[in-house]
This record gives C-alpha cells, structure tokens and sequence, in this order.
C-alpha cells in the first residue's frame, strides 16, 4: 500500500470511528488500522492456525499432535525456543532434556504446548519491529511476570503451573500491540502521563478510547485463544478479593498478582517496598497465600531465571532499562530479606529447581547442528520406551527426528490398512503433507517398482536422483504424477519377516541425501520403529 492509499484509509478509519463511538467500536477501528500494517494480517493467521488446532479436535490422537507438530516445526526459530523453555529450569519436572516437539506434546499434553507455541510465536514477532527498545523492555517485563506466576502456582501447589505462565505473559498484550502498531498514539500516552500528571490507564483511555487491556482481551478473543487466557486480563475488584471459585478465576488472579508485583518491585522505593507488598499479600491472602519475604525469596529466584533466559529470550540487558532495574533491585534489595544468587539456588525454602547442568549445555549452539538433533532424538525415544508409550509417540518422534535432523523437506509414515492389500500413508511433517498424504497409497505387489522392491527385500532404498533412467522406469505411475521429489527414501518396517508399514522422506535437493554416519542413524531409527511396532503388536497401543 503506498502512502497516499495509507492516508486514505486511516481517514476512512478515522470517519469509521466517529461514527462508532462505543468501546466494541473503538476495538474495531484499532483492529482494522492493525490489519493495514503490512505484516499483522499474515501474523494474525498463523496463530489463528495454531489455536483452532485445539478448538476443531477433542482428543489427543495421532492426527491432533501431528498437525500441531507440523505447524512449530514449520519455524524454525520457534521449535528452537519453545524447546528452550520446554527445557528451562521452569519445567524442572520434566525428567530428562526435551529435543523434539513431538516429545514436548507427549509430556506436557497437547493444549499446553498449543498456548506456550502461540504466545512464544506472539514474542518472537514483536522483536522483529523498528520500535526494539520500548518492545524489549515490555516483553521483558512480560516474560518476567510469566516466570513470577509460574513459580507461585508451583510453589504454592495451585495447579495450571504453564496455563499461569501464558496468561501472566499475555497480560500485557493490549500494550505492547499499542507500542508496535501505534508508535506515535504511545507516545502521546506518555507525554499525557508526564505532562499532566495522569495514571497510565486514565493516559490510556484519552488517547486510545479503550484501555489496554480491553484491546489485548479483544485481539486475544479474535485470535481464538480460551476464555481462561482472555479473561485473566480482565481488572479485579480494588479491595480484598475472595477465594477463587474455579481454574479460570485462579488463572486471572495469579496473572493479575504477578504483574503487579513486577510493578511493585521495579517502581517502588526501598521505604515503601515492604508496606506495598504487605498491602499486595493482604489483598490476595485468600487466594496466593504468601507473605512479602516469601515474594521477595520468589521474586529473586525468578529473576535468576530471566537472566539465564535472556539469551534465547533475545532479551537485551545492556541496553534494557527494565533488566537495569532488576539489577538495581537484586544489588540494593538485598537488605529487604533478599537471598544473593548462590544460596538462593540451593534453599530449601525456595521449593524451586535449581538450574542443572545438562540444560545449560542443551543450550549451546551445537545443539543446532544435524547429527547433535538426530542424536538427541536417538536418545529420546530410547527414553520414552523405557516407559509407558504409544507407537504413535514413538514414530512422531521418529519423523521429527528426520526431519530436524536430516533436514528432509517432508517425512511420513505409511502403513498396511485392515485387508493388508495396500500400503496408506497415515502422518507426516513437512510442506504441503496433507497434500501427500491424501495421494499416498499404493497396492502392495502389484508391480516390482521401488516401494515394493522396498518391501519384498525388507530393506532400506534411497534415491539421490530420481530422475536418472535407471530409476525413472521402476516409479510407479501414482508416484509420478502425485509427488515426484527429485530425491527421498523408503525404509520398510518389517515385524517378524512381515512389513507392517514403511516410512518415507524426500528432499527437492538432487544428491546424496544422507552420508555413511546418517545411514547408519536412520537405520538405527528405523529398528526403533520396528520395535515400537512389536510393542504394539503384544498389547501396546
């Protein structure tokens, strides 16, 4: 949209407005600007994509987790940091180091790892835009409050520990939606709060005509997340508040406490601290029961954890006004009953999980590499099959592991249906595999193409072009027509010197799709499988 088309339509938004004047007006006339900023719409509809996952599916099933797999895996840097925190100190419950999505779904459940995908995805956008510095230290103070909420559900034993850690994150949305969008509108914000003396939200309202959290409860609603998150950014009764009655009032009050303890905290004078935060404990005693020092032990705990996560948070400390003011407060609050960084890892009071080595190692750049993700998946299905597990766990696993690791453009896993006449695709990764899927199926014997020679030797076969001669001739005719990838491979799944199934995986890159060492990995993979399937065979699911 060029300039003059822009104006126009911020005139014609502006004509809009003044003809609906009401708040559901208002939302509808910052929505509509927000939809003509180039990038939103596009952003809009990909966590929309990932939130309907779990409104049009009502059971956790091979197909649920895949297409929810299929969505993170198809960002990079997303799968990258949902893993990180999936493997932070946060999740010290989780035994063992998560390497796969697939895994993260397996452990924490489908809608937990749905919420903590979208709004990682929300943050990952918001640190891509020119306005860094008043972004960073919002999402800083957000991410904060994440933590800070996390850890008292834990602590505390409220339940909804990562359900908390969403809604404390998102709830201030509307704001940083304001910083992004709107630059100029925040701006006057602030000099309204200087100029005049005027409370943020009073600030709010005169400029924008709703608060903030009106507008991060309105886009929340439009991007199709649960009530539970919407509603937890809604305002709470000035005086002592009532027990909660349900996991939705629970979730709003420890969204709404932990932001304004990071308010407290970073704003309040060492005098006042300890009376603003006996006002706050006084006024949520019948819901969080905690005492200020026993906020200021958490407080300081979690503020350990920022810093450690300040990395693939991308969260800047130099330059950071927020991450100075946590620095001030751990280096001058220390005489309020503060614990220093060491004995705070390590109290037995605190109830939290100190930060374990292999996570720090985890981290470390290598772990982005290929054969580090193929052998972190190795060993994460050898994990998983040491317990109670699904074949369908253990193949998505499997898939993922391909295609992280051999960075295949797509991977399946197709398998004989009821009359074990014919060969059906049933999941996969990767681009357009639905597309795939549906147009994968064949009838096994019928001719000595590649997949059955695949299936009758029982071994693996890969293919670096498929378009040499020699190999042209032995595609079958569906193969052709429905997918025709200049590169892939097959590995049938043979049970007792019967093949069960096969699974496939292509490149749109001619070559040598796989080196010695890989074809030794992917054999080591396809024997996982076989054994997943016997398990399966003897009773499993």
């Amino acid at each position: 949209m060029d300039r003059q088309k822009e104006d126009e339509q911020i005139r014609d938004d502006r004509e809009w407005q003044q003809k609906n004047p009401s708040i559901h007006g208002t939302v509808e006339f910052l929505m509509r600007r927000m939809r003509h900023k180039g990038d939103f719409p596009t952003f809009s509809r990909h966590i929309i994509e990932i939130n309907n996952k779990l409104a049009s599916l009502t059971a956790i099933n091979l197909s649920s987790t895949g297409e929810l797999a299929n969505i993170i895996l198809k960002n990079f840097s997303l799968t990258n940091k949902l893993l990180r925190v999936v493997n932070s100190a946060s999740y010290g419950n989780i035994s063992g180091k998560v390497a796969t999505v697939s895994k993260a779904v397996f452990l924490l459940g489908f809608e937990k790892v749905r919420m903590i995908a979208a709004a990682l995805m929300i943050f990952e956008h918001f640190q891509n835009k020119p306005e860094i510095a008043e972004l960073e230290e919002a999402t800083s103070a957000s991410y904060m409050s994440g933590v800070m909420a996390m850890d008292i559900a834990e602590e505390f034993k409220l339940g909804h520990k990562e359900e908390a850690f969403i809604c404390a994150m998102l709830f201030h949305l509307g704001k940083i939606l304001v910083i992004c969008y709107f630059p100029e509108e925040y701006r006057e914000i602030k000099n309204r709060m200087l100029a005049k003396n005027l409370a943020e939200d009073s600030a709010v309202r005169s400029v924008l005509g709703i608060s903030y959290k009106e507008l991060g409860m309105a886009i929340s609603k439009s991007w199709n997340f649960p009530d539970k998150i919407v509603q937890s950014m809604a305002d709470l009764p000035p005086d002592e508040l009532r027990s909660p009655k349900n996991e939705q009032e629970l979730l709003r009050y420890l969204s709404n406490y932990s932001n304004e303890l990071c308010d407290i905290v970073l704003n309040s004078r060492d005098e006042k601290l300890m009376h603003s935060l006996d006002h706050l404990s006084r006024r949520y005693q019948n819901t969080i029961p905690i005492t200020a020092k026993q906020v200021l032990t958490l407080f300081n705990t979690a503020m350990s954890k920022v810093d450690r996560h300040s990395e693939f948070a991308r969260i800047n400390q130099t330059n950071n006004s927020f991450m100075k003011n946590l620095t001030h407060f751990r280096r001058e609050g220390m005489g309020s009953g503060l614990q220093d960084k060491d004995q705070e890892e390590s109290s037995p009071h605190s109830g939290l999980p100190a930060v374990q080595t292999h996570i720090q190692i985890w981290m470390d750049k290598k772990k982005n590499e290929p054969d580090q993700i193929i052998e972190n998946g190795l060993q994460e299905i050898a994990d998983v099959m040491k317990g109670a597990y699904t074949f369908g766990d253990v193949i998505y696993i499997i898939l993922e592991t391909m295609y992280r690791g051999f960075r295949f453009d797509r991977v399946l896993f197709a398998m004989k249906d009821a009359t074990h006449t014919t060969m059906t695709a049933r999941f996969g990764l990767g681009a357009d595999i639905d597309h795939v899927i549906s147009r994968f199926h064949f009838t096994i014997g019928a001719s000595s193409d590649i997949f059955n020679i695949a299936i009758s030797k029982a071994k693996g076969i890969v293919i670096g072009d498929a378009d040499a001669p020699n190999i042209i001739k032995n595609l079958p005719e569906w193969y052709r027509l429905a997918i025709a990838a200049p590169a892939f491979l097959v590995y049938p799944i043979v049970v007792k010197d019967i093949c069960i199934g096969i699974i496939y995986a292509d490149s749109k890159t001619k070559g040598a799709i796989l080196s010695e060492s890989q074809l030794q990995h992917m054999e080591k993979l396809r024997k996982l499988a076989v054994n997943a399937m016997e398990h399966k065979r003897r009773g499993g699911s």
